[in-house]
């Protein structure tokens, strides 16, 4: 018989200091929807509602859903949110491994529009390394014309980095395991970063 050993947590996550976070960051965008703000990551609209802990209503990136909407035009976007106080983008971290199977469940549903709709991970402080090489990574999806457009950017000497193409790797390594032991497609891959923040 295997016996079950609870895994060592450090004193923050067990004392209420990931909850405090948590907290802390839904009371952040619940002024923004009181003051009639919009949120990062959407189109500019305004926030019309939020739904935190959003398993129940089918999301897999539940810790918070931002809804925006238009007052005129009726316009919608969703922002699918999951709050972790530390975390880092390699491939062996598993807290990335649950974010990234969480946001490749939603971003392949049916409730996830791919031209509006958009994913975050709100973290703590980042390594240097993450904040050098994952934000530009993610930038050159947004603003590629398409997949070659940015692989080529990627595998560019000079332009790109060995940096960049390690975390790259790691992404690539998470979506395999969330899409069922399966490689992603480039413009899969393209796709999903162009909408993960």
């Amino acid at each position: 018989m295997i016996k079950l050993v609870k895994q060592q947590s450090n004193p923050y996550s067990t004392g209420g200091g990931g909850p405090n976070f948590e907290t802390r960051v839904q009371a952040a965008f619940t002024v923004l929807m009181l003051s009639g703000r919009v949120a990062p990551c959407l189109p500019s609209l305004p926030i019309k509602k939020l739904k935190l802990q959003g398993r129940y209503a089918g999301y897999s990136t539940d810790d918070f859903i931002v809804f925006s909407q238009h007052p005129q035009t009726q316009q919608k976007a969703k922002l699918l949110a999951q709050i972790k106080h530390d975390i880092s983008i390699t491939a062996g971290n598993e807290t990335i491994a649950e974010v990234i199977n969480s946001a490749w469940d939603d971003f392949n549903s049916e409730i996830f529009d791919s031209s509006v709709d958009a994913i975050a991970l709100i973290t703590g402080p980042l390594s240097a390394n993450d904040i050098n090489s994952v934000r530009p990574i993610l930038e050159w999806a947004r603003h590629s014309e398409n997949e070659e457009e940015f692989l080529a950017k990627i595998n560019t000497a000079n332009f790109s980095s060995d940096a960049k193409r390690t975390k790259l790797d790691a992404f690539k390594i998470h979506l395999k395991t969330a899409n069922g032991g399966t490689d992603v497609s480039d413009k899969q891959l393209w796709e999903f970063l162009k909408v993960f923040h």
